[in-house]
């Protein structure tokens, strides 16, 4: 039988977020997993605040779960949207 391998999201965040090879993390050390990432985020100054808030809603709303990830950016890009559709109505 073979053994399931639980999901990195801490790598999948890294991985996908645009431009993350400017932030100062080690892809491989700092992204082992969602603690080591989030205690790297704590005590540096990363100087990506999206970066930082996305680490913290998947741990903290999302607990951690890959569920619970996709569920907190879903909500996130949603309130983000809305944001900017009021914006763009505000320009007409």
């Amino acid at each position: 039988m073979c053994k399931t391998q639980e999901v990195n999201i801490a790598r999948i965040l890294y991985d996908a977020y645009r431009d993350s090879d400017l932030l100062p993390l080690d892809r491989d050390r700092d992204c082992r997993d969602l603690q080591v990432l989030l205690d790297k985020v704590r005590s540096s100054k990363i100087g990506d605040t999206l970066f930082q808030f996305l680490v913290f809603e998947i741990i903290e709303g999302g607990q951690g779960t890959l569920d619970g990830a996709v569920r907190v950016i879903e909500r996130a890009r949603d309130d983000v949207d809305a944001v900017l559709q009021a914006l763009i109505r505000a320009k007409v």
